[in-house]
């Protein structure tokens, strides 16, 4: 699996190499070959994964072969979905392997994958859409989100009093605007229609 996850961000970070090489430096092209989801219901077939969870602000920035990753902990508050082979409950807390970009020079230079305004991510609660399977190598489940355009956090205001509702409202904080927001009851349909 990480020879598969390895092959693909080279791929996108090689893309986007050549990207960032044609377009000049500017960052809204860093991340122009990377998958985006114009639906809910296309994310969600493309997830293993699908939890609400805490993310903390902190991260650690871990390098496997040329690929840059910022690895968050992140407690699991709720499981919609979970396609692979490791247990997955409620009140866990797992990593999440955030693909930032590709070392290009030993440490010294990076392609980002990911803008640098949107590679480290605020304190909160994300709807996350998780792709990976458990590594023996690693001996631990690698997962990592299914595309570095979308990422979907809580809106403070429509999640204010809602805890237990449904009707909680993710926002996705990149500048990708296919699929601007999700809502949890929308998400539940989604789901409910790939079964």
């Amino acid at each position: 699996m990480i020879t598969f996850v390895t092959v693909l961000a080279l791929a996108v970070g090689v893309g986007s190499a050549l990207a960032y090489k044609e377009w000049g430096s500017t960052h809204s092209h860093s991340n122009v070959l990377a998958k985006t989801f114009k639906s809910t219901n296309d994310i969600v077939k493309d997830s293993k994964v699908i939890i609400k969870g805490k993310v903390s602000d902190n991260f650690r920035k871990e390098v496997v072969g040329e690929i840059v990753f910022h690895v968050y902990d992140v407690q699991v508050d709720k499981l919609y979905s979970n396609q692979t082979d490791q247990e997955i409950t409620e009140g866990d807390t797992i990593e999440m392997y955030r693909l930032i970009g590709v070392d290009t020079n030993k440490g010294k230079d990076m392609v980002n994958i990911v803008a640098p305004e949107f590679q480290s991510l605020q304190q909160g609660e994300y709807l996350l859409f998780l792709n990976g399977k458990y590594d023996d190598t690693l001996n631990k489940l690698i997962l990592i989100p299914n595309t570095p355009n979308q990422l979907f956090k809580a809106d403070a205001s429509s999640s204010f009093g809602a805890k237990n509702s449904d009707n909680v409202e993710f926002e996705n904080i990149t500048d990708e605007e296919s699929l601007p927001s999700i809502n949890e009851a929308e998400l539940l349909d989604a789901i409910d229609s790939t079964k």
